[in-house]
């Protein structure tokens, strides 16, 4: 049986962040997927500061899914009302030594501990085993905090899922077949047509970093009374840098030759130290707002520049 390693910890959703990380631990290079990870600042803000919404919900980024047909990737989505129907299926596809991907209610899961016994929360989970031994139990495998690789009983997997009472995440199973001789010679083309397509079509404004600063500055005499945005803001620099360090990768596994690289590498470390920065003041209770507002004021200079380039290079045909 093979565990699957977390790939990424704060830019997907739990359903493609347990996509991504299996794709990558099955070979696949899920890298050149990542061209459109820088995502406009406006749909940022709007969505983790305005909306104070989690990345769970973020819709709008671009979905690895829609690129899988390039790697040889072919999802089966199946609606399945219970889990004693799907349950042949899903020894089926264990038996072929895939892992299957399903809908749960987290209510039932003990380490999902902000979740359990406390509130109905729709999640999705991986299966990779099933075992007899000391009674009938499944391997769940589930990219938590802390990730999560143990058995759980049949009756607890097949109540969640059979009790899941959202809707928008309805009783399905997701199994992915893939294509070795594709997935080894992935369409490149394709995805750099995407990349140069993601490049002339960005209009980012990224007035995010002086909304950062404006918000700051006019609370810095006492943070205290604003805990509930600053976490928004705490939400927004891990997504932004999370998404800066995907994108990086991306340029790597591609081999473009861009004079950015070294802008690119700055903004990943700016807003490194804007996110721990927010996040000390959890911890410490205090925070430093000259250095935020210094950062996002680089940040701000940087990042502008960095499209730009991006486009220019693309037009005089450099990358």
């Amino acid at each position: 049986m093979k565990i699957i390693p977390r790939y990424d910890e704060d830019f997907f959703n739990c359903v493609e962040s347990h996509y991504v990380s299996y794709w990558k631990a099955e070979g696949i290079p899920v890298e050149y997927m990542f061209y459109g990870a820088l995502e406009d600042t406006s749909h940022v803000y709007e969505h983790f500061i305005a909306k104070r919404d989690n990345r769970w919900l973020f819709h709008d980024k671009k979905r690895v899914i829609d690129d899988i047909h390039h790697f040889g990737l072919t999802l089966r989505q199946e609606r399945i009302e219970t889990f004693q129907e799907a349950e042949p299926k899903i020894i089926e596809a264990l038996d072929e030594g895939k892992i299957v991907f399903f809908f749960i209610d987290g209510y039932y899961f003990k380490h999902r501990t902000f979740t359990y016994l406390q509130k109905h929360e729709p999640h999705c989970m991986m299966i990779s085993q099933l075992s007899h031994e000391g009674g009938k139990k499944w391997f769940i495998q589930d990219h938590s905090q802390p990730d999560f690789f143990d058995y759980y009983p049949h009756e607890t997997v097949e109540k969640a899922y059979d009790d899941n009472p959202t809707e928008q995440f309805v009783k399905e199973i997701m199994i992915f077949d893939i294509d070795r001789e594709r997935a080894a010679n992935p369409e490149l083309d394709q995805i750099k047509a995407k990349f140069e397509l993601w490049v002339r079509e960005c209009r980012d404004d990224f007035k995010i970093y002086q909304q950062t600063i404006d918000f700051l500055e006019a609370n810095s005499a006492d943070i205290s009374k604003v805990e509930e945005e600053l976490e928004a803001y705490q939400n927004a620099f891990f997504f932004l840098y999370s998404s800066r360090l995907l994108f990086s990768r991306f340029l790597d596994v591609m081999n473009i030759e861009t004079s950015i690289r070294e802008s690119l590498n700055e903004s990943i470390q700016l807003t490194d130290r804007i996110r721990k920065l927010i996040t000390n003041y959890k911890i410490l209770g205090k925070i430093s707002v000259p250095k935020i507002t210094e950062a996002c004021g680089k940040l701000y200079e940087i990042e502008p520049k960095m499209i730009q380039t991006l486009k220019e290079e693309l037009l005089a045909q450099k990358i």
